[in-house]
């Protein structure tokens, strides 16, 4: 679960940017915007970010373009501070970039996950399909060799059937002799 937190660190934001206000009023509410995001990103580091239970990151959310471009633009430190404490800064117009971005690298997580998984079956299904080449192969040379001895058999039946055939067409080309006995009288 990421878990997204708006925050408006408008009051002293407002106070910097006064051109009305003296050069060093502005710099102290600048220290004080800086003491704000910087509460705000421990409150949201501290409440949501939870071990087990919730995504290791977390979105801070401000929803004033120009405080995000200030940030960005004039205070790299509060960045540095956000990415050690794991917080993303977004605005109106980088939160679906972050969360499109997000949602990619869940996936390629959830894809390396897998791929060892799919890697390992892959190993057993290339396994078990040698094993079914070497088992076609065998039955090949079994079929093979009893179309052999078939094809023999039949040379052989047909030898035989020649046989037959030119027994029975021999005629008898005589009779047999009986032979004379002859009885004496003792």
């Amino acid at each position: 679960m990421l878990c997204i937190d708006s925050k408006f660190p408008l009051e002293n934001y407002q106070r910097m940017i006064d051109v009305n206000n003296s050069e060093a009023e502005r710099k102290q509410y600048s220290k004080d915007f800086k003491t704000n995001v910087k509460m705000h990103i421990n409150d949201i580091s501290s409440k949501y970010i939870i071990q087990g239970q919730t995504s290791d990151q977390a979105i801070m959310f401000i929803p004033a373009e120009a405080i995000f471009a200030e940030i960005n633009a004039y205070h790299q430190d509060l960045l540095d501070y956000a990415s050690e404490k794991k917080v993303w800064i977004t605005s109106p117009t980088t939160l679906m970039s972050v969360l499109s971005t997000v949602q990619v690298v869940l996936r390629n997580i959830e894809r390396e996950k897998y791929a060892g998984i799919i890697h390992e079956e892959l190993n057993k299904l290339g396994k078990e399909f040698k094993l079914y080449k070497d088992r076609w192969e065998s039955l090949a040379k079994n079929i093979k060799r009893v179309s052999e001895d078939v094809d023999k058999i039949n040379i052989t039946s047909n030898k035989i059937e020649r046989k037959f055939d030119r027994i029975s067409k021999v005629e008898m080309s005589r009779e047999p002799e009986i032979a004379e006995i002859e009885y004496k009288e003792i």
